[in-house]
């Protein structure tokens, strides 16, 4: 219970990653998780809301408002990646009220009923304000599950003052990293590093084809020795300082940078991936009305926009509301909203268990190397 207890409320970077996550995926995996957040649950008062969340992806002014608003006290923990949520919802896990995984992985978890389905008649401003377009998505067709919280692109960042070329393309990425040393960062995910990859070579964000992913792999491994580290959240604190220079990682964290340092975020002219992230309310959950009480409080237009304004990823509010609240600086930033042309040539997850598998093979050869 204790080692459990102690991940909650920790500072971090948006997606972070904490110390404790091989404690915590280990008591997952023994169930100890389970027994450990039910007392949990019980012990807190009624109204306290368990989510479960990327790191430094709420605004911490939206907490305070929506405790002020419902009287519901919000506890706090962090995962660094999809695959960590997974593995703890997986070993049995059990008291998160909400949590937002990726599309793929939203997927994953109603195929092995591991959410519960929403109440949309709690949902009054949802229903009011999401943008069509956000809605019966592959991932979740009939709306059953999911609510959409954010989404982004993933692409690569540089530091313009540290080097003279302006790239564009992952190919002029990856060539320029090459001449410069250790000095590369990238999130320590695989979906995203080799789909990237595999945008350069001409493949399918998705590939799954094992003589492309050989190709991939050869790649990959060429990049080793001007890598400076892997990491799912610092690795933008680390091109602030100078320590990279290189980046590989999500729009939000590249135009918070471009504020901080001189700087650039590319989605590349290859293309890319195109991510969406969900609220989920996981079987088990202490409070689910908890959890329909946020997601319908974020869904209100100023409070959405304290999102947008803290985050910098895509609202899936209707653009015409979001124009009546968010500043013109974020509503027409293109790095927060793609145009049309852009997002065509993007790409969501859908790689299979079994390309899944492949990837991460690749993958954990990759980090051992």
């Amino acid at each position: 219970m204790s080692d459990e207890h102690s991940a909650w409320e920790r500072p971090l970077s948006r997606r972070g990653f904490i110390g404790g996550a091989a404690a915590l995926l280990a008591a997952a995996g023994t169930g100890r998780a389970g027994d450990a957040f039910a007392a949990l649950g019980e012990a807190e008062q009624a109204g306290t809301l368990y989510y479960y969340n990327w790191a430094q992806y709420v605004n911490p002014k939206t907490y305070a408002a929506f405790t002020k608003a419902t009287g519901i006290k919000v506890k706090k923990g962090f995962y660094d990646s999809n695959e960590t949520l997974h593995a703890k919802l997986r070993g049995g896990a059990r008291g998160y009220d909400l949590v937002c995984p990726t599309g793929y992985l939203t997927k994953v978890l109603i195929a092995e009923k591991r959410l519960m389905p929403l109440d949309w008649s709690k949902l009054p401003n949802v229903r009011k304000n999401i943008d069509p377009s956000f809605q019966k998505r592959s991932d979740d067709p009939k709306d059953r599950y999911s609510v959409v919280k954010d989404w982004g692109t993933t692409g690569f960042m540089y530091r313009t003052d540290k080097v003279k070329e302006r790239p564009k393309s992952w190919r002029e990425f990856f060539t320029l990293v090459k001449k410069n040393g250790r000095r590369l960062a990238m999130v320590d995910s695989s979906p995203e590093v080799i789909g990237s990859i595999a945008r350069m070579l001409g493949y399918s964000y998705n590939t799954e084809s094992p003589s492309q992913l050989d190709k991939v792999k050869r790649e990959l491994f060429a990049l080793k020795p001007h890598l400076l580290m892997l990491h799912s959240f610092n690795y933008d604190t680390r091109i602030a300082k100078g320590d990279a220079w290189f980046g590989l990682g999500w729009n939000g964290d590249g135009l918070a940078l471009m504020g901080k340092v001189p700087a650039q975020y590319v989605v590349a002219r290859e293309g890319g991936e195109i991510w969406i992230d969900y609220y989920n309310i996981p079987v088990g959950a202490n409070n689910p009305e908890a959890a329909h009480a946020w997601i319908d409080f974020v869904y209100r237009p100023k409070n959405a926009a304290l999102e947008t304004s803290y985050t910098y990823y895509g609202s899936a509010l209707k653009r015409s509301v979001l124009r009546t609240v968010l500043p013109k600086s974020i509503m027409n930033n293109p790095i927060v909203f793609p145009p049309a042309a852009t997002l065509k040539k993007l790409e969501t997850n859908k790689v299979s268990a079994k390309g899944t598998r492949l990837r991460e093979r690749i993958w954990t050869e990759f980090k051992a190397s």
